[in-house]
């Protein structure tokens, strides 16, 4: 979107979008952070079996982060071609 946080809380125009930010982000759905806290997990890329210690944790946006990608559905292992979505190491559960 390119619009910080202060335009999104204070343009009318975007009331109705500021107002399902709060909605979704107070139910669980959505959690907002800076651009340079997104970059540390993209560039460490972990896959199912790795073992992270985020020293940084607070408030645990980036390992939200991880955390997510890692979830069923959310990580994609695309050079291992076999379609369960990079979920090799993980059982039914989501458990290694």
């Amino acid at each position: 979107l390119g619009v910080d946080r202060r335009t999104i809380r204070r343009n009318d125009a975007l009331s109705d979008f500021h107002d399902w930010l709060k909605v979704h982000t107070a139910a669980g759905f959505l959690t907002r952070q800076e651009t340079v806290s997104m970059i540390p997990p993209v560039v460490l890329n972990p896959r199912p079996g790795d073992r992270v210690l985020d020293m940084c944790a607070a408030p645990g946006s980036k390992t939200s982060q991880m955390l997510e990608a890692l979830s069923a559905g959310g990580c994609r292992n695309e050079e291992n071609g076999d379609g369960n979505g990079g979920q090799e190491g993980l059982d039914e559960s989501g458990e290694p």
